[in-house]
């Protein structure tokens, strides 16, 4: 490195303090040749600013929550047990089930045990095209046996005798030699049409039914019919019905054998 004179330094320093509008330095100040680089190079080193720490990279972890404590109301609640499925099933059940208990213990409504009611039901869907509404039957135009003015009571004085042989109908309701009922002899031969069997009725209609026929349209009563009347069916229609199934499980052709049902007008 050329060392560079120090009168020229001097005449350098001079110039900078005139333009300046200073004095001149004294000789000791000015820096001697060989500091001048030292000083040079210490001047970027005193403004160098120190670099700032990079910021972190991001992350796919995921940040740990911190724990929430919940209010005492809250973790009240959390803590309560809860209602099991089949219990909330059980609850929406409920109303249902008041509705049909309430029905339950309610007396049935007016005509529901009431044989003539009833029993006019019946004949009307399933008598009267051939027997007539009246009962008049073949007397009146009709296509089946005449069934008012005292001829069913004729024909069948026990009522389960008229059950077996609606029941059956003329096929299975007469003997083998073709009489039926346990009256005045009937033939299945004069009919002028076969009797159909009504064994699809249920027992409470097939009781109705024979009530309404001897009690409506014939004038019968109940002291007729001591075991098998209107008063009887209506204060119990089960017991009524159950006598229709005795009469109903008996063997067809054998319309005696109604006399072995306990109930019977012959026992």
């Amino acid at each position: 490195m050329t060392e560079i004179p120090e009168h020229l330094l001097k005449k350098a320093a001079a110039a900078r303090a005139a333009k300046a509008g200073g004095e001149a330095p004294a000789d000791d100040a000015a820096p001697a040749a060989g500091d001048a680089p030292a000083a040079a190079a210490a001047a970027p080193a005193a403004v160098e600013k120190k670099k700032a720490a990079p910021a972190p990279l991001p992350t796919l972890d995921e940040a740990v929550a911190k724990p929430v404590v919940d209010i005492p109301v809250v973790a009240a609640a959390k803590a309560r047990k809860r209602v099991p499925y089949w219990a909330a099933t059980v609850l929406a059940l409920l109303p249902l089930w008041g509705v049909i208990y309430v029905f339950s213990v309610q007396p049935p409504p007016a005509g529901e045990t009431d044989p003539f009611v009833i029993g006019k039901e019946v004949y009307t869907a399933n008598c009267a095209g051939c027997h007539l509404p009246s009962g008049a039957g073949s007397s009146a135009g009709g296509t089946g046996q005449q069934l008012n003015e005292g001829h069913a009571l004729e024909t069948f004085k026990d009522p389960l005798a008229q059950v077996y042989w609606e029941h059956f109908g003329s096929e299975g309701g007469a003997r083998p030699d073709g009489t039926y009922g346990d009256g005045t002899p009937r033939n299945v031969n004069d009919l002028t049409a076969n009797m159909g069997a009504f064994d699809t009725l249920s027992p409470e209609e097939m009781a109705a039914v024979v009530i309404y026929i001897r009690e409506e349209m014939n004038d019968a009563t109940p002291e007729d019919d001591p075991n098998f009347n209107s008063e009887l069916f209506a204060a119990d229609p089960k017991a009524m019905a159950a006598l229709v199934e005795e009469v109903a499980a008996l063997k067809p052709n054998d319309p005696d054998s109604v006399s072995t049902v306990e109930g019977a007008e012959s026992n």
